[in-house]
Order: C-alpha cells, then structure tokens, then sequence
C-alpha cells in the first residue's frame, strides 16, 4: 500500500522516514521528490488499505522539525 507525504523539510532523508515509521508498519520503499518546493515522499508499506489510511490519519498535521505533515492514500494504484 501507498501513502504519500508532502511538506517535509527540506533536509529530511529516506532513512528518517524509515526511522518515524518503524513503529507502524514495515517499509518497503521511499521515494522523494521535490517537485512544488517541499519534498513529498511516496512510501511503499506491507499493510492493508485500511491500516494504511489509519497511519496517514495519524500523521496529518503532525509537526516534524517545524513543517505541518500532510498525508493521504492515493485513490488509484499509480507509478
């Protein structure tokens, strides 16, 4: 499953993602980006849907060094 990431510090790396998000599911992969100014991440999870829209629930507007999270699942399975 999918979860995307936007306004994340400019410094953040893919090993501290990895690090917040040990506790709640393993993580396959991360991919970021930098595209509107921020860096987005998109990470991969073994997890059902269902826990999957609960996590990013959990990680909408959370402050991590200063930027409010935002985070959602994709509606459709994209690349």
């Amino acid at each position: 499953m999918r979860i995307l990431v936007a306004n994340l510090p400019a410094d953040v790396t893919q090993e501290a993602i990895r690090e917040v998000l040990s506790d709640f599911a393993p993580v396959e992969s991360i991919s970021l980006f930098n595209d509107s100014g921020t860096p987005t991440a998109l990470i991969e999870l073994e997890t059902s849907r269902m826990q999957a829209e609960s996590l990013a629930k959990r990680i909408q507007g959370r402050i991590y060094n200063g930027q409010a999270l935002r985070a959602w699942v994709p509606v459709m399975d994209w690349k």
